[in-house]
This record gives C-alpha cells, sequence and structure tokens, in this order.
C-alpha cells in the first residue's frame, strides 16, 4: 500500500503533471485578465501572445545561441545542412519582424486606430500564408532535403519540443 502511495506522489509531482496543472492556472488568469480587460481584452492579449512568442524567437537569435526555427530542422529526418543554417537564421528573423509588426498593430487597435477583428484576421491570415508558403520555397532552395511540407515541419517541431521534454525545465 506505500508503495502504492509513493507511486502516485511520483506521478502528482512528475513534470507532465506539473506543467498541465500550470497550463490550466495560465488559462484561468488569462480568461480572468479577458473578462476584466472587458473590450480591449482580445487585442490586450493578442499583444502579450505576440511579445511572448516573439521573444522566445529573439532570445534564440542572441549570439552564440541556435535560432529556433534551425533548431527545429535540425530536428527534421533529412538534417540540416550547414548551407541551410543562414536560411532558418533568416527565417527566425522575419517571423521576430512578423510578430512584432503584429504587436503594433494590436497595440493601434487598442488605441482605436485600428479594429481588432481585422488585425486578427489580418494575422491568422498573413502567419497562416507565411508558414504555409514558406515550404515551396524551401523545397526550391535545397532540393537535397526533398520536398518541405508543413506536416513534415510540425513533425520536426514535435520532435523539438520532445527532446526538450526529457531536459530540466530551464534547459533550452
Amino acid at each position: 500500500m506505500a508503495m502504492a502511495g509513493m507511486r502516485i506522489a511520483a506521478l502528482a509531482l512528475s513534470w507532465p503533471v506539473l506543467w498541465l496543472m500550470a497550463v490550466g492556472l495560465e488559462a484561468l488568469a488569462g480568461g480572468a485578465a479577458l473578462r476584466l480587460a472587458g473590450a480591449e481584452g482580445p487585442a490586450l492579449l493578442a499583444v502579450v501572445a505576440n511579445l511572448l512568442v516573439g521573444l522566445r524567437f529573439a532570445t534564440t537569435l542572441r549570439p552564440g545561441r541556435v535560432p529556433l526555427i534551425t533548431r527545429y530542422a535540425r530536428c527534421d529526418p533529412a538534417g540540416l545542412p550547414a548551407r541551410a543554417e543562414a536560411y532558418t537564421r533568416g527565417l527566425t528573423v522575419l517571423w521576430l519582424i512578423l510578430l512584432g509588426g503584429f504587436v503594433l498593430a494590436h497595440v493601434l487597435a487598442l488605441g482605436g486606430m485600428l479594429r481588432t477583428g481585422t488585425v486578427a484576421v489580418a494575422e491568422a491570415v498573413t502567419c497562416l500564408g507565411l508558414f504555409i508558403g514558406e515550404h515551396p520555397l524551401r523545397s526550391r532552395r535545397f532540393p537535397e532535403l526533398g520536398r518541405a511540407t508543413p506536416w513534415r515541419t510540425l513533425r520536426a517541431i514535435g520532435a523539438y519540443a520532445k527532446a526538450q521534454h526529457g531536459k530540466a525545465p530551464h534547459a533550452g
């Protein structure tokens, strides 16, 4: 009986469980913040989300760090030739600039100069367009890697996340 209790305690304190608890608390806090923010809530949430994701891209562009998209590409089964590293760095920079632009657009929406819904639709279309549209370009620039597809990219991102899961939470 004591062994079963220890197993339950170990499971309750495992990283996946703690991570799910943190995500749940974050969702509750986000919902409360949106409710308190009223009509400006969606634009405010978009500013914060774009800032956080942009910050993730930006921190990997510092000297001595591996750009985020390079990390993803290294997890692709086709590999990443050295000549493609500048491409993935540039793509990381492009995503950072795009997200920064949408931070500005959502701030303008908060100021009443743009409509939040219009900015949100423009962001969704632009980000999806860049994500999907980049694949044919990558296929042409690096034919030795085979046909690049969104599904293959998502699998590489998933492989990267899975590899990171085995590391300590602060590793990165």
